[in-house]
């Protein structure tokens, strides 16, 4: 008996498209980009409104199967402290007393956004004190050969983790960053997205980096960092030789050169500052307990019941906010779409 040949796209794999969120971030730039959007009864809601639009748009700009939102907690960032007693200690947070300042505002904002994203069926986890770049950096460490990833941030510490599945899409420049057009955007190679951060630390996080060093100088006395993968070891025996040259020609030494190669800190870290910086700014190696990973996999691999996804609900909860005035009517009636298409595609995923 003949059998009839495969259809096109039949013993193929199936691939997935997965859009990871980093929530704080987007939620910050939502929050600031939309500080004078308020509903008719005086109250501010630019971050939830901002957030939506945002996330509605990047669903509109590809077809997504998952989509994960992943929240730092109120500790978040604590499994770094207990290696760099400085870590984000510019942002106020106290690990010891368990306490985090937060604007009551924002804080409100965030509730409802969880709300909101249960509702449209979402999938999205925080965790106490593990951040939500661990998350992002477990998930691409553990993709599927067949998934392909976006991340959307603001954060540059996601470079690390593009690959030729894995590209981010950064809020701030509402551009796309992948290995193709990774040269438009930075002056040295993606593979030395990590090195850069653990030679210069992180003022953000208020990770000390090398003494008097700033990015600009750096690529300038190694251009390698733009030419070839490298380690720490060999940026140093680079500045070894590019200090020795200068002396050979008569020239005065540079200090920064020596703060390479000796080490030097303003930081806690002292001599161990390329060990510690690694370990807290490296996301291929995450800082994630055994409990939130846990969790994580059953998200991953959990199903949902889109039977409770109910139009009627979301909407009812975007009057009650003031979001229906906010977007105005040619849009309001449509703005759900997009969010309905997704749960349809990750309910036909499993």
């Amino acid at each position: 008996m003949n059998r009839r040949p495969p259809k096109n796209g039949e013993n193929k794999i199936k691939k997935t498209n997965t859009l990871l969120i980093d929530g704080n971030a987007l939620f910050k730039f939502s929050y600031l980009g939309a500080k004078n959007e308020y509903n008719t009864n005086g109250e501010h809601i630019g971050g939830l409104y901002s957030f939506l639009v945002i996330m509605r748009k990047l669903l509109n700009e590809d077809l997504y199967h998952k989509v994960f939102v992943f929240w730092d907690g109120k500790l978040s960032g604590k499994l770094r402290y207990e290696i760099y007693k400085p870590y984000k200690s510019s942002r106020g947070k106290d690990y010891e007393n368990g306490t985090h300042p937060i604007d009551l505002a924002e804080l409100e904002q965030r509730k409802k956004i969880w709300d909101y994203l249960n509702a449209l069926n979402v999938r999205q986890l925080t965790d106490e004190i593990v951040e939500s770049d661990d998350f992002i950096g477990y998930y691409c460490l553990n993709k599927k050969e067949n998934e392909t990833i976006t991340i959307a941030s603001t954060d540059r510490d996601f470079l690390q983790l593009i690959s030729n599945d894995i590209k981010i899409y950064f809020l701030d420049l509402r551009q796309y960053v992948e290995i193709s057009n990774y040269s438009s955007y930075f002056c040295y190679i993606q593979e030395n997205a990590m090195l850069l951060k653990t030679i210069l630390g992180d003022n953000s996080d208020t990770i000390k980096g090398i003494k008097g060093l700033r990015e600009k100088t750096l690529l300038k006395l190694i251009p390698e960092l733009n030419e070839r993968k490298l380690t720490i070891d060999e940026v140093i025996e680079l500045a070894n030789a590019r200090q020795n040259q200068r002396l050979s020609e008569k020239k005065k030494p540079l200090k920064v050169l020596n703060n390479i190669i000796n080490k030097v800190t303003d930081g806690v870290q002292k001599e161990n500052i390329y060990e510690i910086n690694e370990r807290l700014v490296n996301l291929k190696k995450p800082m994630i307990t055994e409990k939130a990973m846990d969790e994580l996999n059953e998200l991953i691999n959990g199903n949902f019941d889109y039977t409770d996804f109910s139009l009627k609900t979301i909407l009812g909860l975007m009057k009650r906010d003031g979001l229906d005035k906010a977007m105005g009517a040619s849009r309001y009636d449509d703005f759900l779409i997009p969010f309905k298409k997704l749960a349809n595609r990750d309910c036909n995923m499993n």
